[in-house]
């Protein structure tokens, strides 16, 4: 298996658990109005990051 292809399914993984992070974290502040600036804040983070590694993934797929 090429390092490039490794390196291809180890982004992925990481992305859809970050995407995955960042849903679960927004969900999490719904029902939890005392921290739901703390958890709406990460989820943020979690959904950027998981984005950009998409992109790279992506990006490097081609």
């Amino acid at each position: 298996m090429p390092a490039h292809t490794e390196f291809e399914a180890f982004a992925i993984v990481i992305c859809l658990g970050s995407l995955l992070a960042g849903v679960i974290l927004a969900a999490l502040s719904l029902k939890d109005p005392v921290r739901a600036g703390f958890l709406e804040r990460w989820s943020g983070v979690c959904l950027v990051v998981g984005l950009c590694l998409l992109g790279v993934a992506l990006r490097s797929s081609r």
